[in-house]
C-alpha cells in the first residue's frame, strides 16, 4: 500500500481575472436605491431611510474576499451616505418602455454632480478581458446598486445581475475621459461597471442583509470568473453555479483563482491520504481521469468550521471536473453520494421523485431533472445531507451508484475506479482511492513479466476526440511511443521519455487526425510493440 502519493501541482492552469483582478485591491461604491413607488414597511430597512444592515453587509463582503484569497485581493466598499430615490415610479419607467438601467443612468447623474469618479478606476479591463493591466483606463471598476423593493417585475426581472441594465457608456467627471459602461443591453455583461440586485422582483418583498450578501458574492465572481456558470446546481458548495450557490468558494474556483494548488494524486494499486477541513485549510485533492484529457475527480473535505462554509453536513464531498481549453466552457458537476435515479412526476403537487435508481444515465438530485420535455427541479436542489460521503454512505466504484464512470457529453467513460472513506473525525477524513483494481484484489495482480500495449480507450476512436493508451514496462527503460499512419508517417508522438518499471498511460490527440487505420508502436529496451487502431468520423 502506498500512502499519501501525491504531488503538488497546477495541473489545471489558474488564470487571471475576467473583468476585475484575483489579486490586488478592488475599490467600488454601494449605493442603497428606493423606487418613488415602495410604501412597502420593513424594520431592518425603514421606509426612506438606509438600510440598518449597510455596514455589516458591507464589512462582511470585504473580509469574505480576504478570506477567500488568502488576503491576495482586497475589497475596498465606500457606501454612498444617502438614500437614493428615484426619479420615476416603476409603472412609469415600464410605460414608457424603460427599465432599472434608465433608473441607474438618471442615478450616476445625481451622483456625478458632487462626486468624482476618478477614485474607482484602478484597473484596465475595457477590452483586455482576463488580462488586466492595473492602471486607469476611463471606466469606472465597480458601482453596486442595491435596490429596497420591487413590485413590478418587468422593471427589474432579476434577484441580481452583473450589470447596470443600460447599453453602451454613460460618461461622468464633466469630461468623455471617465465612463460607465452598463453592459451589451442585453443582460449579465459581467464586462460593466457594476452589478444591480433585487430581492424577489415583482413580490414587494424588502432586501435583507443575507440575501443581498449571497447574491453580490455570485454577481462578483462573474466579474472575476467571467459570464459562465460551470454547473446547473451547486448544493452551496460554491458560488457559479446556476443557482444555489453558497458562500465559500469551491476547490475548483479557488484554483483557478490561483489561491490555492490542488493535491494531484497519481496513485499506485492502493492510496490512502487524509484531506484536512477544505475552508479553512485549502486543502483538497485533484484525481486525473487518464481515460479522457482534461477531466478530473477533485476531493474535498467539509468540516464546517468556517462562517463561510455552507455546505449541508459535514463529510467528503467530490465533483467531476472537465477543465476545458476554454475559460467560458469549464464544468463541473457534484457526484452525490445519494447516486442517480430515473424520476417521475408528481401530478398533484408538481414536484419530482425518484422511482428506481440508475447509476448510469440517471440524475441526481443535484443535476436539472429532464421529466416529459420539461426541467425540474428535486427536493433538496438547494444543499442536501445525502450528496455527501459518511461512514453511512462512504464508496463512490465500480457496480455501485454512484458509479465511478466518467459522462462527458453523450460519451461515457468507464473507469476502474474505487474510492472508500475509510474514516472521518471533526477535523479529517481519510480515503483509499484505488485506480484500475478494486481494493481487496489490488495485491494480487503482479505487473506482468513483459512489457505490454493496449488499445486506447475508447476504441475505435473518433476525430476530435483524445483519449488514453496504456502500456507497461517490467524495468526502467526509455520509452518512445508514436502513431504512424498509413504510408508510414509519424503523425503524433505520445511518449519520449525514461520511465520507471511500472504502468504508464499516454494521451493520444484526436483533434488533428483524420479517419483511417493508423498504427501504435511503442519501442523499449524489452523491444517493439505494435497495435493497430481505427479513427472514425
Amino acid at each position: 500500500m502506498t500512502r499519501s502519493a501525491h504531488t503538488s501541482s497546477s495541473i489545471i492552469e489558474p488564470y487571471g481575472g475576467a473583468h476585475l483582478p484575483f489579486k490586488g485591491r478592488i475599490r467600488g461604491l454601494v449605493t442603497f436605491v428606493q423606487l418613488r413607488n415602495d410604501d412597502v414597511e420593513n424594520g431592518a430597512w425603514p421606509n426612506g431611510s438606509m438600510p440598518l444592515w449597510a455596514d455589516l453587509y458591507v464589512e462582511r463582503l470585504e473580509r469574505y474576499f480576504a478570506d477567500m484569497s488568502n488576503g491576495e485581493l482586497q475589497l475596498q466598499l465606500d457606501v454612498h451616505p444617502s438614500l437614493m430615490v428615484t426619479r420615476g415610479t416603476e409603472e412609469g419607467y415600464v410605460t414608457w418602455g424603460q427599465n432599472f438601467g434608465d433608473a441607474i443612468k438618471e442615478m450616476i447623474d445625481s451622483l456625478d454632480v458632487t462626486m468624482d469618479f476618478a477614485p474607482y478606476d484602478l484597473w484596465d479591463s475595457e477590452g483586455n478581458r482576463y488580462n488586466l493591466n492595473e492602471e486607469p483606463d476611463g471606466k469606472v471598476d465597480l458601482l453596486i446598486v442595491v435596490f429596497r423593493s420591487i413590485s413590478h417585475a418587468g422593471f427589474l426581472p432579476f434577484t441580481g445581475v452583473s450589470d447596470l441594465g443600460f447599453a453602451g457608456h454613460h460618461f461622468v467627471d464633466g469630461s468623455l475621459d471617465r465612463f460607465f459602461y452598463g453592459g451589451s443591453g442585453e443582460w449579465n455583461d459581467a464586462g460593466a461597471s457594476g452589478l444591480t440586485l433585487s430581492y424577489l422582483p415583482g413580490r414587494k418583498g424588502v432586501m435583507n442583509a443575507e440575501f443581498a450578501f449571497n447574491v453580490t458574492v455570485h454577481e462578483l465572481g462573474h466579474k472575476l470568473f467571467g459570464e459562465s456558470h460551470p454547473a446547473d446546481l451547486y448544493g452551496r458548495l460554491g458560488i457559479m453555479g446556476r443557482s444555489s450557490n453558497g458562500y465559500a468558494m469551491s476547490s475548483f474556483e479557488k484554483h483557478l483563482a490561483g489561491y490555492i494548488d490542488y493535491r494531484v494524486l497519481n496513485p499506485g494499486r492502493d492510496t490512502v491520504i487524509t484531506l484536512t477541513d477544505y475552508v479553512t485549510r485549502g486543502d483538497a485533492a485533484l484525481l486525473p481521469v487518464p481515460q479522457h484529457v482534461r477531466s478530473y475527480y477533485a476531493f474535498e473535505f467539509r468540516g464546517k468550521k468556517s462562517e463561510w462554509d455552507t455546505a449541508p453536513i459535514e463529510g467528503l464531498y467530490i465533483y467531476r471536473i472537465h477543465d476545458s481549453w476554454s475559460k467560458s466552457q469549464k464544468r463541473l458537476l457534484v457526484v452525490s453520494a445519494e447516486g442517480s435515479f430515473d424520476w417521475a412526476l408528481n401530478d398533484s403537487t408538481g414536484l419530482v421523485y425518484p422511482v428506481r435508481p440508475r447509476a448510469i444515465g440517471g440524475y441526481s438530485r443535484m443535476q436539472q431533472i429532464p421529466v416529459d420535455n420539461k426541467i425540474y427541479w428535486a427536493e433538496g436542489w438547494n444543499g442536501d445531507p445525502r450528496v455527501a460521503f459518511r461512514d453511512y454512505r462512504n464508496e463512490f466504484s465500480v457496480h455501485k451508484n454512484p458509479p465511478p464512470d466518467y459522462i462527458f457529453g453523450s460519451d461515457t467513460i468507464h473507469t476502474d475506479l474505487h474510492i472508500r472513506l475509510l474514516s472521518l473525525s471533526d477535523t479529517s477524513a481519510t480515503v483509499r482511492v484505488s485506480y484500475q483494481y478494486p481494493t481487496i484484489l489490488a495485491a494480487q495482480r503482479p505487473l506482468p513479466d513483459h512489457a505490454t500495449l493496449q488499445l486506447p480507450y475508447p476504441h475505435p476512436l473518433r476525430v476530435g476526440v483524445s483519449s488514453s493508451v496504456e502500456y507497461s514496462v517490467t524495468r526502467s527503460t526509455f520509452v518512445r511511443l508514436r502513431l504512424i499512419d498509413a504510408l508510414g508517417r509519424c503523425v503524433q508522438q505520445l511518449d519520449h521519455r525514461q520511465q520507471p518499471a511500472g504502468t504508464h498511460r499516454a494521451v493520444l490527440r484526436g483533434d488533428d487526425l483524420l479517419p483511417g487505420s493508423y498504427m501504435l508502436v511503442l519501442d523499449t529496451g524489452e523491444g517493439r510493440l505494435t497495435r493497430r487502431i481505427l479513427i472514425t468520423h
